[in-house]
């Protein structure tokens, strides 16, 4: 339980850094008949991304042919194993980009 609980968060906090950051960048512009915020839009941007990821360690597991469990018994949740590692690495990735803008501007 305390392992959903700690995914939920991580999930929960990686959309308030995209929101944050959208709410940041005000440059961004929204069609006139769309009413969207920076949380729809954090949220999008972060199924976007998980999609892109999970496509692409797909196409990495069939060129080389490895062999992964069907399912991830992740606290009780049967998960596919790509799809969690995809949406893991899509939550941590704002995370990791804040740092790694922090580090180059020091």
């Amino acid at each position: 339980m305390t392992t959903l609980s700690a995914l939920v968060m991580l999930l929960a906090f990686s959309l308030y850094v995209r929101t944050e950051d959208k709410r940041r960048n005000e440059s961004y512009e929204v069609p006139e008949h769309a009413k969207s915020s920076p949380f729809s839009e954090a949220l999008q941007e972060l199924i976007a991304h998980a999609g892109g990821i999970y496509l692409s360690l797909v196409l990495l597991i069939s060129f080389l042919h490895i062999e992964l469990a069907d399912r991830w018994n992740v606290i009780g949740i049967a998960m596919e194993p790509l799809a969690f590692l995809s949406l893991l690495l899509a939550a941590i990735q704002p995370l990791v980009m804040r740092i790694y803008r922090s580090v180059i501007r020091s």
